[in-house]
């Protein structure tokens, strides 16, 4: 079992080999899912051909209507190869069902083109109801409101992925630690959820590596995604990235950090179909992409940052490894001559997850800030939903040292009253295999925090602070999710299960439980107080930007940290007295005179050292 302190078609083609005049002027059809299924979950399937003049494509459904669209063609209006990406919504159904895709050429036959079988649903009775009942019997003995729990009238019948959420909601707030409700700055403001969670995993692809044999993931590498107005007066919509990940496809492609996209395949993002290609750029693990992104591009001689619109990006999903560490640097004026700054010498590492499937690459990182001799650590944790606790734990062994060995780093308090212990050494057995951490011998640490910071990510925090090791916090407020699951796996008819209900609560070494509505910034810290008016924010994108990880101008919470560091003052940033709502008038900041001197190494690993792995 795993502990975890977390947030949290086959398309058939019916048709025989064929001449051009038999296929009605179509030819060298390209179908990536010419011998599989559909997925259940829904996806995007490009499909190519060559076609003899312009044509028209449509899509027929034979079973129900609204589950699949054309959502773009490519090349139409000639000759030569053409593009047709069909996407499909996901099965909710217990029965299989057919598209076809048909294509006309210009003084030609309707033609089919292909026969596409999207896989069943899940089937809500016979597995729901296995599942249900395996759900149920852990929640009954393990569920941190076990008591409550099973007083509850419990529906067998329910759709496994609708029980936890039918059932749980039914204790009101005696179990809002389970979830919460969303707050104010949320278009689900006000609206209940829940941590404990059952999701299907999928059986995993090991691809060979200098690391071994670790486990792939497939798409394009784009992650988090803010929307907002692009240009006042239409309805124009640009998705600003929130981070690449490191080695993936759209990494390679060149976008990056705060890159703005306001087009995709030449269609605009607008308020009718910018929440479809958020999810679509986010989740697709086939096809490829013409993106256009706008970008701020420093103006020196200004002394501003001019906005370019003029990128394009073209990317195609593929298989890349899942590096946790966003981003990472050495801040250092060490080599500088001239410089009359007080030396300094400082790490930065902005992480995603917990995830001991990638421990080489957290130990390659803090063997390169030891081996640079850091003196100072800003963890950026602003998208750090949690994870694994003993890796938690290692990073924070390594961030205090030797000098804090065996004492209590978390405890875990489960509903019968009995706690486990894990040390800042080592966890409380067997079942922690990460070993001892090396030392960085830290005097204090500096972390950046947002809604997104959850589960093990506060749990460094709230262990540190819990032997009165020095912590600074800025940013905004944290999720406030103090409780964590034990893990499991399921598997029913070969398909499997990982269930992970809410088993107990965190403290740390004073028997302190971390704040049920998050932790605060400390004074004088306090960037965006997520509430629904971004005009009284001191950073109105925050924890998102129109910039680089590396770049102080959009990325304030670092900045604010260096100054407060080797002891500049802070620019007066204000609160921002535009509307914000516009990604292009961001107010980008001007370039700091005081940095000028200072380096920012970049640190990678070397290619191939990790191999790929993927976090859930």
């Amino acid at each position: 079992m795993k502990k975890l302190f977390l947030l949290i078609v086959s398309a058939v083609i019916a048709l025989a080999s064929c001449s051009k005049d038999e296929m009605g002027g179509i030819s060298s059809i390209d179908n990536p899912r010419a011998d599989k299924q559909v997925a259940r979950y829904g996806e995007t399937v490009t499909v190519t051909f060559q076609a003899d003049g312009p044509w028209e494509a449509e899509i027929v459904l034979k079973d129900g209507e609204g589950w699949a669209e054309i959502a773009q063609v490519k090349d139409n209006e000639k000759a030569g190869k053409g593009t047709v990406r069909i996407r499909f919504a996901r099965n909710e159904q217990g029965t299989e069902r057919v598209a076809e895709l048909y294509v006309t050429v210009s003084g030609g036959s309707r033609t089919l083109v292909g026969t596409f079988t999207q896989a069943a649903g899940d089937d809500t009775s016979a597995m729901s109801a296995y599942l249900n009942q395996y759900m149920h019997n852990r929640l009954v003995n393990e569920y941190l409101w076990a008591d409550e729990y099973s007083k509850l009238d419990i529906d067998m019948e329910v759709s496994y992925d609708k029980f936890l959420y039918t059932h749980l909601t039914k204790l009101g707030d005696l179990n809002i630690e389970d979830g919460g409700y969303y707050r104010d700055y949320s278009s689900s403001a006000g609206e209940r959820y829940i941590y404990s969670y059952i999701s299907e995993v999928a059986t995993t692809k090991t691809v060979p590596t200098k690391a071994g044999e670790l486990t792939s993931t497939l798409g394009l590498g784009i992650g988090p995604l803010f929307a907002s107005v692009y240009q006042e007066g239409t309805n124009y919509i640009g998705l600003t990235v929130g981070y690449v990940y490191p080695g993936s496809p759209a990494e390679a492609a060149g976008l990056r950090r705060g890159d703005t996209i306001y087009q995709v395949g030449g269609n605009r993002i607008t308020k009718s179909n910018y929440q479809s290609l958020m999810n679509e750029l986010f989740y697709t693990k086939t096809g490829s992409y013409s993106i256009a992104y706008a970008r701020y591009v420093a103006n020196d001689a200004e002394q501003r940052y001019d906005l370019v619109e003029d990128n394009v990006a073209n990317i195609t999903a593929a298989s890349y490894g899942y590096n946790p560490i966003l981003f990472a640097a050495i801040l250092t004026n060490g080599d500088i001559e001239g410089d009359e700054t007080a030396p300094f010498n400082i790490g930065y590492m902005a992480s995603e997850s917990f995830d001991s499937s990638a421990q080489e690459v957290l130990e390659y990182q803090i063997q390169q800030f030891i081996d640079a001799g850091i003196t100072e650590l800003v963890l950026d944790l602003r998208y750090n939903v949690g994870g694994e606790v003993q890796q938690s734990r290692y990073l924070s062994s390594s961030i205090v040292g030797r000098a804090y060995d065996d004492q209590v780093f978390f405890k875990a308090e489960f509903n019968d009253g009995k706690r486990e212990e894990w040390k800042f050494l080592s966890g409380p057995s067997e079942s922690d295999k990460l070993g001892k951490a090396p030392a960085m011998n830290l005097k204090r640490l500096w972390v950046i925090m947002s809604e997104n910071t959850a589960s093990a990510s506060e749990l460094v925090i709230a262990g540190l602070r819990g032997v009165d090791f020095p912590v600074t916090l800025i940013g905004s407020q944290s999720e406030g999710k103090n409780v964590g699951m034990v893990v499991t796996q399921e598997v029913y008819n070969g398909r499997r299960f990982e269930f992970a209900p809410i088993t107990y609560r965190g403290l740390n070494a004073k028997n302190e439980y971390g704040p049920k509505d998050g932790f605060e910034p400390d004074p004088g810290n306090l960037l965006n107080n997520q509430n629904s008016n971004y005009r009284d924010d001191v950073d109105n994108m925050f924890p998102y930007a129109f910039g680089d990880w590396g770049n102080f101008d959009f990325n304030i919470a670092l900045y604010c940290c260096f100054c407060d560091i080797i002891g500049l003052d802070r620019p007066d940033y204000g609160a921002v007295k535009s509307d914000s709502g516009s990604p292009m008038k961001a107010q980008a900041l001007q370039i700091q005179q005081e940095a000028d001197a200072l380096e920012v190494t970049v640190m990678k690993p070397q290619i191939g050292r990790f191999g790929n792995v993927i976090y859930r």
